[in-house]
């Protein structure tokens, strides 16, 4: 499992340190791209701010896909931040969205999953409030 939780604010070189060197980085209107992969997922990292920036926003795209919203945290190590549990084979929306509390961070942060033919496939996390609850 990995540890997402708390990946909102770290400086770019922390991520060297918990996901090695990536796979891919490019500089792209002041915000640096990094992409991480791991057995499981592929972590798609934006660092903005003065360089090295700090993560504003990150997605996972998972290898295989997860029945519920709570298996997929889970891999992240975002549960139970990011309750309640969906089951994504019941669901009519291509996107779930939570709230991500984020106790190391001392706020909340916008939690979107994607779903695709029943699973969820991908998880995104924004520095921003959950401004549609």
């Amino acid at each position: 499992m990995a540890d997402c939780l708390g990946l909102m604010g770290l400086p770019e070189e922390e991520l060297g340190r918990r996901f090695g060197r990536p796979i891919a980085q490019r500089v792209r209107s002041g915000d640096t791209w990094l992409v991480y992969e791991t057995a499981a997922f592929v972590l798609r990292v934006r660092c903005a701010g003065e360089r090295p920036g700090r993560v504003a926003s990150w997605t996972a795209t998972f290898t295989t896909g997860h029945a519920t919203l709570e298996k997929a945290s889970r891999a992240l190590g975002l549960w139970p931040a990011a309750v309640p549990d969906h089951v994504a084979e019941t669901s009519a929306a291509r996107l779930i969205r939570r709230p991500l509390s984020c106790p190391p961070c001392g706020q909340d942060h916008s939690l979107t999953a994607t779903v695709r033919a029943g699973r969820i496939v991908g998880l995104s996390v924004f520095d921003e409030p959950p401004e549609w609850l």
